[in-house]
């Protein structure tokens, strides 16, 4: 709980700052370039299997950055055309995906239907919204935290299962996921070194060179945000199948420090292919 608590501090105030930055533009790949790829290329794509290639790159970073339990995020979310009502389309999508029945509630003055259990032994939330009558969107998260190898395997398995049932149903799914959890003693602030965002500046590269050593990742940074409290950066990293179109680059990793004032530590927040509001 305290882990999650710390988490939860830096990642709303990372999130706010990015935000502003530009967040929403990079949402999904292009319709276009995807037209203009050639008919081998669209054949290679396989959103479940780069999903697990994915994961596993993630637990690996996660492994290479502490020693520590720590909580993995995965969500799978997209639109979904079909004719049924609201709470008709979450019965469906939670019996599916053999959760409890839906309940409503009001989230930004929209009805969501909320519906939650385990998959494979995995904590599992579905969120499903109607955005205009046809078309809803269904989000479904899926929670682990630990350190033991076949509680990855879980994760892997109910990711896979969770993705066909999505994909069965007639959602079009996307994948994302992200490392919770995570602190480092802050650094220490010399006399004459410049301003707060050159300290986590340090972090931010001791954590780069831990996963280009340990997880075996070449990164290559293509974007980066910083001020007095948190610091970020977004790479691109061509072993990664997953990306996101963020200016004239697909990004496959972001990472993030917040310096918490009041425990003196450095949060870490790692996302694939980007951290999102929702976490």
């Amino acid at each position: 709980m305290q882990n999650r608590k710390i988490w939860s501090i830096g990642v709303l105030i990372l999130v706010c700052a990015m935000l502003l930055v530009g967040l929403q533009r990079i949402q999904s790949i292009e319709t276009s370039e995807i037209a203009e790829m050639t008919e081998p290329e669209a054949d290679a794509l396989d959103p479940l299997k780069d999903a697990e290639q994915q994961l596993d790159a993630l637990v690996a970073i996660g492994e290479a950055v502490t020693s520590n339990p720590f909580r993995i995020t995965v969500k799978w979310q997209g639109d979904w055309d079909s004719l049924l009502s609201s709470e008709e389309a979450a019965g469906v999508l939670a019996t599916r995906l053999g959760l409890s029945s839906p309940e409503s509630g009001m989230v930004q003055g929209r009805t969501v239907y909320q519906s939650q259990g385990q998959i494979e032994g995995i904590h599992a939330e579905l969120d499903l919204v109607t955005l205009e009558e046809g078309k809803h969107y269904a989000m479904l998260r899926l929670e682990a935290a630990g350190e033991d190898p076949a509680l990855w395997k879980q994760l892997q398995e109910a990711q896979r299962m969770a993705g066909e049932s999505l994909a069965d149903e007639g959602v079009d799914p996307r994948w994302n996921a992200a490392i919770q959890g995570m602190a480092w003693p802050a650094s220490v602030k010399e006399e004459g070194e410049g301003s707060g965002d050159s300290v986590l500046a340090a972090t931010l590269d001791r954590l780069e060179s831990q996963i280009k050593r340990s997880a075996k990742l070449k990164l290559k940074q293509v974007e980066a945000f910083g001020d007095e409290g948190t610091a970020s950066r977004t790479y691109r990293v061509d072993a990664l199948p997953i990306t996101i179109l963020s200016g004239e680059h697909h990004v496959a990793l972001q990472v993030a420090v917040h310096r918490n004032s009041g425990t003196g530590m450095d949060e870490i927040t790692i996302g694939t292919p980007l951290l999102t509001v929702e976490y």
